[in-house]
């Protein structure tokens, strides 16, 4: 683990000098060299450093206190720590005040004045301070209690123990107990073992916890916790993916007998069973769901499912009564508004035109370019395959006019073209520039000295560009209505700032945001193009120019995946543990490291550069195994490679658009629609080429060993 990351909890991104100490120019220089004898491990150095600077030259006097007393921490002074960081922990206006108060706990502990450092830490914990570790809070306090009131010192561990099941501490928790004659682990209740087990669900450690739940002996339990620990033994097997039909049968050989969660049971029996295909026996439990438990909130969604499921298998006929009997039955549902769009594609694939037309329209007066241009479009498909091509093309036009670049506008301009119809990427009007928002030209320089890009600059000046970035962001709603008479100055010199501390992150969304349509539907132009080009930002353009050369990949295409995947937040860490830039996945990047012959780290992902190597390796080689197709070598990234070999070998077939469609993964699907747009505005802004999206699907792909 670098120190930098120990030091604020943030990667020192892209402007970290080399060396420390020698002349400074200024007190900002003060300060990075500071942090960076602190990021070499030289905490007698940082500490001098930050000690000869005088607060009153800094606009960011908490991160000199800061540097300070992290570096008499690990230097063992930790009295010098404690009262710095009580000093830090009274700044309330810092963001660095509440992991200053953590700090105070643990410089108090190392103190040996556990008491106090005990009293500190319960504090924390009842108020669910973040910025700390709560599980190490909790076994201090524990810890504590051994000598002075072990009935207490018991409860506490077991209270550890129960909230934290795979913390590091969770070890020693359980030794400690079983010296005091708790019992440790083993001795805890039925009932805490399953709330462990609940708990390593919810943090998605579904292996400890299915080992967790099968030590349990089921034998002593009573009735109700017996059911308790079968459901969650259930729900493990579920979680964790590859035991799917044993979950399934689990959940109904108990579901019955589960009093006020027997719809939950039943439900995800049903849920297991379709994932490990047997799909007839999935919506036979589904329908069983919706005539035994009608009310349960479970049941519209076993209503739709049960047609979803047919219309995924491309049983088109079968799946219409139970689409049909949604909007009669559940019509407050929000499954029930996805109705008309899986109706009018049964229709539709069934060759049954006319009847589909309806549902379109339903789905079209949804609006927006994603719900209502898929209604649109498939309406003028529709409208073609009737022969009313006037109509069909009337609408293919309006969809390129209303939303340029979309997935459904490129797909309309291939239409049009093929029938010899030249459309614009903008339609028939590219742009109206009244529309686009104002925004300077050049950052005003008296804007520039508000006390909140002074705090920037300084950092940025200090080479603390991650943390200029976090404080820009703190203040950044205030600084726009501090100048909200001259907001288009204020505009340009916040994103001026953002990009000197080479964050592309928030310069992305204010583009977003505050360019809107206005700008990011006219050509990139003046003021638009200076929207579009922080909307679409080349980030990182010398690490993925160096990388590119790993792969076989078109120009823009990594940006393009960077900018859906992390919006060029090198910190981001996923849900299901994807990290940094490019959200590669450790257990893929394990793998693929090995053919870079570089080193797998804990932390490697959150180095840009790292990230990008390992992505551009990996990303590049799925773009060529699906035949060098954007949508398609998209949609491996995301679902996996596996996943869309399945639905080549399904749908392969078929016209891209309806190939799209018919994917099982609803991320998948809007992940593939809005990478081709990304990448089309890439290519228009950058070379003025126009993406032409090609209606067929080259369904051949590369056989070989990136199937992960």
């Amino acid at each position: 683990m670098r120190w930098a990351a120990r030091l604020l909890g943030t990667a020192l991104v892209g402007g970290v000098l080399c060396g420390y100490g020698g002349v400074h120019a200024s007190p900002a220089t003060q300060l990075g060299d500071a942090y960076r004898a602190f990021e070499a491990g030289d905490f007698a150095e940082a500490r001098k450093e930050a000690t000869t600077i005088a607060a009153k030259r800094l606009r960011n006097p908490d991160y000199r206190l800061y540097v300070i007393a992290q570096s008499a921490y690990f230097e063992g002074d930790f009295s010098a720590a404690l009262e710095s960081f009580r000093e830090l922990s009274k700044v309330r206006s810092s963001r660095l005040a509440t992991r200053a108060r953590w700090r105070v706990a643990d410089a108090l502990w190392q103190l040996d004045r556990k008491k106090e450092a005990a009293g500190a830490y319960e504090s924390l914990i009842v108020s669910r301070a973040s910025d700390g570790d709560l599980g190490v809070a909790r076994y201090r306090v524990a810890k504590e209690l051994v000598d002075l009131d072990q009935p207490r010192a018991i409860a506490r561990f077991r209270e550890f123990l129960r909230h934290h099941p795979a913390h590091r501490l969770s070890e020693a928790a359980d030794y400690q107990l079983v010296a005091m004659g708790g019992g440790g682990i083993a001795g805890l209740s039925a009932k805490d073992r399953i709330l462990r087990g609940r708990d390593l669900i919810a943090s998605k450690k579904w292996e400890i916890a299915l080992q967790e739940l099968a030590e349990l002996d089921p034998s002593g339990m009573d009735s109700a916790t017996r059911l308790d620990h079968e459901f969650w033994l259930s729900m493990s097997l579920f979680k964790r993916r590859r035991h799917y039909e044993k979950a399934g049968r689990s959940f109904l050989s108990i579901y019955k007998k589960m009093g006020g969660r027997a719809d939950e049971a039943l439900f995800h029996a049903a849920r297991a069973l379709s994932r490990a295909d047997f799909d007839t026996e999935a919506i036979e439990n589904y329908q069983r769901l919706v005539e035994e438990y009608p009310h349960s909130k479970w049941a519209a969604e076993a209503q739709f499912l049960s047609g979803w499921l047919e219309f995924n298998r491309g049983r088109y006929r079968e799946a219409l009564p139970f689409l049909r009997n949604m909007p009669k039955r559940y019509h407050k549902s929000k499954f029930t508004k996805e109705v008309p769009w899986y109706m009018g594609m049964s229709y539709y694939l069934l060759g049954e035109h006319k009847e589909s037309l309806p549902y379109f329209a339903k789905v079209a007066a949804m609006g927006g370019k994603e719900i209502g241009g898929k209604g649109r479009y498939w309406q003028a498909q529709a409208q073609q395959k009737l022969g009313k091509v006037a109509i069909a093309n009337a609408a293919y036009r309006s969809l390129v006019d209303d939303y340029p670049f979309s997935w459904y506008a490129l797909l309309a301009r291939t239409h049009l073209s093929a029938q010899g119809i030249t459309v614009g990427v903008f339609g028939k009007i590219p742009g109206d520039p009244a529309r686009v928002p104002q925004l300077a030209a050049k950052p005003d320089r008296a804007l520039g000295k508000d006390a909140l890009i002074a705090k920037g600059n300084e950092l940025i000046e200090a080479g603390l560009l991650a943390e200029a970035g976090v404080e820009l962001f703190r203040g950044e709603r205030a600084f726009l209505k501090r100048h909200a008479k001259k907001k288009a100055d204020a505009m340009a010199v916040l994103l001026d700032a953002y990009k000197r501390a080479e964050n592309y992150n928030r310069p992305w969304m204010l583009s977003v945001v505050h360019g809107g349509r206005g700008a990011l539907n006219a050509e990139p132009e003046g003021r638009a193009k200076t929207w579009w080009q922080h909307a679409y930002p080349l980030a990182y353009e010398t690490l993925v120019e160096r990388y590119r050369k790993l792969s076989d990949f078109p120009d823009f295409y990594l940006y393009t995946i960077m900018r859906k995947e992390s919006g060029f937040d090198p910190n981001t860490h996923s849900y299901a543990d994807a990290q940094g830039l490019l959200q590669m996945i450790p257990p893929t990047t394990v793998r693929v490291v090995k053919h870079l012959g570089i080193e797998y780290t804990e932390d490697l992902l959150f180095d840009p550069e790292r990230n990008i190597q390992t992505g551009a390796w990996y990303i590049g080689r799925l773009y060529s195994k699906f035949g060098r197709q954007i949508p398609v070598g998209a949609g491996s990234y995301n679902s996996g490679p596996r996943a869309v070999t399945r639905w080549l070998k399904r749908h392969g077939a078929r016209p891209i658009d309806e190939f799209v469609e018919l994917l099982s993964y609803r991320q998948t699907r809007k992940y593939m629609k809005r990478i081709t747009e990304t990448y089309a505005r890439y290519k228009y802004l950058y070379k003025r080429e126009v993406y032409e999206q090609p209606l067929e699907l080259d369904s051949e792909f590369v056989v070989n060993e990136i199937n992960y």
